[in-house]
Order: structure tokens, then sequence, then C-alpha cells
């Protein structure tokens, strides 16, 4: 298969980026107000357990079946055979999770009283397993991805604003947090036939395919419990109201996040078909672009969620979720370390096969979030979750520089000096336009939305003066040739 440009690529994932960015930002900030902050806590609280679940049906195959499928993509044999050995794994898999989901809420007696949550939200298990929307993701087919993505999100909000008209309607609301799943899972089950031609039989060589995913399963399901375990303990021992609005803090955070996730999804296949190839100046040059990218973005963004929380808490959630703007802060921190600990794990350890790195790794965070969690939300609830989380993504970004540093794996090498300071400035203009704007008779969301224009457009302003080498591939040298 030839390679589709990166650029391109690039492009589509980030208008899917800015899609995953606005709708959720107005379908939440509607449901919030609508809702709920109890019910949006339910819900919260249920999806976050049902997330677990998921995790176990496709164990580990999201970024396991990419790795393995990139390298025989230009061989429509091949790839069908491995697809196919394992969509049947993964069938296998389902069926046991939603077993095991249905045996717990059988036996777990708190969570009786949210069945019917579950039941709605459980649904998202069997279509993730039956989309396989991995294997667009080895074809790198982001135009299929992105309008798809856009045509699910217009849906979604179109439901909402239809059919949410008050508190007793968060079970309409429960639905339309798994409608993404369920519709993916759909048409993606008959779209990727364009590329594979696989069939239902049973996995060859099960016990191989286990013991390989397996490492993919525990990195995983570790990452799922230092990110999502303070959801289901700060519910177990403080209730609802506070899963709400600790809810409207992690909406902020995992929104901004899927940004960078979203560059993770397009670098990845590209990284491991040229790392197969032992095609090193090729993998060393979209890896440092990759760092690149982050650095510019994630300490402007992380200033913007620390110095903006009041703000941005105020426009997306209402005052009710006033408190919120805390545990946002912390969360602003945790946002720098768990984009540079994406890098390393997704970027460098899963191309170069350290996947056995990536789950020692994230058992690690994911056992010190457990410890620290029970005392840090008994003493500081909500505030407590969202700093364990900092510190959870602290250690695997740690971590993972420490093995680098002990095996001489010279990662340092990717980085440009130019673009470090680019990013410092950049940040330093967000701290300016901030502090400028407390000067101003602004109301709170209109002094949200002029400062984060003002600090688009001085970073841009910064990058252009600076001929930064991103902006450069971005407007091309035409652009700067006048200079």
């Amino acid at each position: 298969m030839q390679n589709k440009s990166l650029k391109k690529n690039a492009i589509y994932n980030t208008f899917k980026s800015c899609v995953q960015f606005i709708f959720p930002v107005i379908s939440y900030s509607y449901a919030a107000r609508t809702v709920g902050v109890d019910n949006i806590g339910r819900v919260n609280y249920t999806l976050a357990a049902v997330s677990y679940f998921t995790l176990v049906a496709v164990f580990g195959m999201s970024t396991y079946g990419v790795r393995e499928c990139a390298a025989l993509r230009d061989d429509r044999e091949s790839v069908s055979r491995r697809v196919s050995e394992l969509f049947a794994f993964n069938l296998l898999s389902m069926v046991f999770s939603v077993v095991l989901l249905a045996l717990c809420v059988l036996v777990i007696i708190p969570w009786h009283a949210y069945a019917l949550l579950f039941l709605i939200q459980g649904t998202s298990i069997v279509f993730t397993v039956i989309g396989m929307d991995w294997v667009n993701v080895v074809f790198e087919d982001y135009r299929f991805i992105t309008i798809r993505g856009l045509l699910i999100n217009v849906l979604n909000l179109c439901i909402l604003f239809l059919f949410v008209k008050s508190p007793e309607d968060y079970y309409v609301y429960a639905f339309l947090t798994v409608l993404t799943p369920i519709v993916v899972g759909i048409s993606n089950f008959f779209y990727i036939r364009r590329y594979v031609d696989f069939k239902l039989h049973l996995p060859e060589g099960i016990r191989e395919h286990i013991r390989k995913l397996w490492p993919f399963f525990l990195n995983d399901m570790s990452i799922a419990v230092y990110v999502g375990a303070d959801m289901l303990i700060l519910g177990a021992m403080k209730g609802d109201h506070q899963v709400g609005i600790y809810s409207a803090a992690v909406k902020v955070y995992t929104i901004v996040k899927s940004v960078f996730i979203a560059i993770f999804s397009v670098t990845v296949p590209r990284l491991s078909y040229h790392e197969s190839r032992s095609e090193n100046e090729e993998y060393k040059g979209i890896l440092s672009r990759t760092v690149s990218i982050f650095m510019m973005l994630a300490f402007p963004a992380m200033a913007g969620l620390i110095l903006f929380a009041d703000e941005i808490v105020l426009f997306l959630s209402g005052a009710d979720y006033a408190e919120a703007a805390t545990p946002l802060r912390l969360l602003g921190v945790a946002l720098l370390f768990a984009v540079f600990g994406g890098v390393a794990t997704n970027c460098v350890n899963v191309p170069r096969g350290l996947e056995k790195v990536n789950g020692r790794v994230a058992l690690i965070a994911a056992l010190e979030n457990i410890i620290l969690n029970i005392p840090a939300i008994y003493l500081f609830g909500k505030n407590g979750a969202a700093f364990t989380t900092l510190l959870a993504e602290l250690t695997v970004l740690t971590i993972c520089l420490v093995y680098y540093r002990t095996h001489d794996m010279h990662t340092s090498s990717v980085i440009d000096r130019n673009d470090c300071v680019d990013a410092i400035l950049g940040t330093a203009a967000v701290c300016a336009v901030r502090f400028a704007l407390r000067f101003t008779p602004l109301h709170a969301v209109a002094r949200l939305f002029i400062g984060i224009a003002a600090s688009g457009l001085v970073y841009l302003l910064i990058l252009f003066l600076r001929k930064n080498r991103i902006l450069k591939q971005v407007l091309g040298d035409r652009c700067f040739s006048t200079r």
C-alpha cells in the first residue's frame, strides 16, 4: 500500500481534534446545566466503571493490532489473515467481559441502583470490539475517521437538544455517552472490508496472541486505573455530588488531552512502519517533529488551564461547578507530564517493541495511584483525586526517562533547542495576556475568549518572527522568503 501523506493525515487529525474539542464543549456545557451535578456524577461514575470492562474486551488490541498489522499492510492476504485472527480473539474477550460486567452488577450491592445505566453504557463494549477502528489507523484512513466523527458529533448534539430537557432525562444523556462507539462499530464493520477480507474463525495460536497482547492489556488497564480510579474511589467515598464537580475538571482535561492523542494516532503507525524496516533517519525525523509540536502546544496549554481555570469552569459547566477550578489547575500540570509520557510510551516504546516497559511503568503508576488515592480523597476530596493523577503522570514520564538513560537510547537527540525556546516564549505570552486581562472589567466568559484569541495571536507572531521550523512546514517557506 502506498504511504499516505503524513501532512494530510495531520491536517485531518487536527480537524478531527477541533471537532472533538468544540462539540464536547457544547454538549457538556448544555448537559451540565440541564441534567445537574448529581446526575452528571451518576453517569460519569458508571461510565468510568464500564471503561474497565471495555478494556478487558479490547485486551490491548488498539495498540497491538496497529503495530502488528502496520508492517503487513502492503500484502492484503497477509494483513487480512492477521486481522481475522485478532478479531476472533477479541470476540472471545468481549463475551468474557460482558458476562463479567453482568455478574458484577448482580453481586455488588451498591451497583444495583445503577443497573439501567450499566445496561445502557455497557452496549459500548460490544460495538467497540466489532468496530475494529484500529484497522483504519493501520491504513491511515484519517479522512474517513474525520468525516465520520463530524457526523456523529452533529447527530449527538441534535439528540441532546431534542431529548434532554430536564434532570430526569439523564438516561438519554447516558446513551449519548456511548453513541460514538455504537455508530463507529456499525459503520466500521462494513467499511474496513475495502482494506481486508476478514473471516470469522477460531484464532490460530491463541496462546501466542495472549502472550503478546498481555503487556498491551496490562499497560492499558494500568493507565485506566491511574487515570480513572480516582473517579470510582471518589464516588464510593464522597458520593455523586463530588464526582459531578470533579468530572467538570476531568472533562476539560480529557478534551484537551484528546488533541494530543490525535497526534499519537497519526504518528504511531508511521513510526512503527519505519522502525520495522530499520529506517532510522525517517523514524528520528518524524519523532523529532512530533516532540516539537507537543512542546509548542503542551506548555501554553498547561499555562492556559492553570491561569484561566475559573473562567473555563464557569463557561463550560456553570456556577454550580465553581469548585472544579482547583482540581482543573492540578490537572493542568498533569497534562504536561501526560503529553510527554504519551510521547515516550506511544511514539518511542511501542514502535521499538518495548511494550513490556510500558506495562511495568503503567502498573507502578496504577499501584501508586490506588495507594495514594484513598488517603488523599479522604482528606482533600476532589482536589486529592486530581493531585494523585498528577503524581501518576509524573511517575510514568520519570521512569521512561530513567530507562532511556540507563539503556543509552539517546532520546534527547530528537529535541530541538529552538523549539524549546519557542515553547517557553509561547507560555510567557499566555501568562502576559492573563496578567493584562486582570485589569479589565470584562465578564469572565469574555475574558476567557479574548485571552485565548490574544494568546494564540501573540504566540503565532513569536513563531513567525523566530522562523519556527514547524510553522514553516505548515505555511511553506514562501511565507518567510520576503523577510
